[in-house]
């Protein structure tokens, strides 16, 4: 490989890791090519060399996060002692990013963005959120079978994943404005309806 398109695989890198961290941070509506140049130090004509249009910046960006995700649940994973771990693990994680690092997850700045996202921007979404759905179904399956997590026998580790998520999302969501502990106190009331009796009065207290 040459010097040139050494440098020039660098930059289209550097190019995905800024446009990532201004997407959790502003949303993909919220920074333009201009904000990109004046990060890197180069040209705006630079930055449209790499990413001709924003879209294909944004399925870029659509490649990152799905690598965010896998990154985070292979961790989740293995560091895990069980279900009910891997889940507490996800909202502290989920915690630390918005309350400490002051970002949205990417997946949650795509969906604010949705109205204005190209349609095949909102394909790999619906790609993305099934991934993070189908991970946490995988782990209330597991919790389930080994008895470390209970719920009514109508509902599936689908749609149990898929409150999970939605409540956990909307509880940052507002929490963001009203402060971190309404976050905690939410998922804490949320998480102990799924721990067997004997758990529920001493887990999930803090996050």
């Amino acid at each position: 490989m040459t010097t040139k398109s050494a440098n020039a695989r660098q930059t289209r890198q550097q190019l995905i890791d800024v446009g990532a961290d201004l997407l959790c941070r502003r949303g993909y509506t919220g920074f333009s090519y201009q904000d990109l140049a004046r990060e890197l130090g180069i040209s705006k004509p630079s930055v449209h060399h790499h990413f001709a249009q924003k879209a294909d910046l944004g399925l870029a960006l659509c490649d990152w996060t799905e690598q965010w995700l896998r990154d985070g649940f292979a961790h989740f994973d293995q560091h895990g002692h069980n279900a009910p771990d891997k889940l507490q693990r996800y909202l502290r994680a989920a915690a630390k990013h918005t309350f400490n690092e002051h970002k949205q997850c990417p997946l949650s700045a795509l969906h604010s963005d949705l109205a204005q996202l190209p349609d095949a921007m909102r394909t790999r979404l619906s790609d993305l959120s099934r991934l993070e759905v189908d991970w946490v179904a995988a782990v209330f399956s597991q919790g389930l079978a080994d008895g470390e997590l209970q719920a009514p026998a109508t509902a599936s580790a689908q749609e149990l994943a898929q409150l999970f998520i939605f409540a956990c999302k909307g509880a940052l969501y507002y929490a963001r404005l009203l402060g971190r502990e309404h976050f905690e106190q939410s998922m804490s009331l949320l998480l102990q309806q799924w721990l067997p009796d004997a758990q529920a009065a001493q887990s999930f207290t803090t996050l």
